[in-house]
């Protein structure tokens, strides 16, 4: 590779990169600690709906990877199913809150793990 297309190919990169970084920092999902129920809700009916939750989920990890953040415990990341404890195909703002809860509890050692 030429050094002028080395010069290009970091550029670029540098380019991309920046403008990932702009994109994740404009986002009302915050990269670290819970995310408030109204940033899933997006449709603003009072509950959240799977899509809602792949949707917010997708966009926080995206901006994990933008911020080069490490992805070690992706894989323990809770699941929709995980907060909608009726099974009624949504999330109640109850359900969310005492989800929540539940994993901030398990932080500090106080709550058994998820059953599954």
């Amino acid at each position: 590779m030429t050094n002028r297309n080395s010069v290009l190919v970091a550029a670029s990169i540098l380019i991309s990169l920046a403008a990932n970084t702009a994109l994740a920092a404009d986002s009302d999902i915050p990269s670290r600690g819970p995310v408030h129920f109204d940033v899933f809700d997006s449709d603003g009916d009072g509950y959240i709906d799977e899509q809602e939750f792949n949707r917010v989920h997708s966009e926080r990890v995206q901006q994990r990877a933008a911020e080069g953040r490490m992805m070690r415990n992706i894989g323990n990341a809770p699941a929709f199913r995980d907060l909608d404890s009726d099974g009624d195909g949504r999330v109640s703002p109850q359900e969310h809150q005492a989800h929540q809860q539940q994993r901030q509890q398990r932080r500090w050692g106080n709550a058994p793990g998820p059953e599954r």
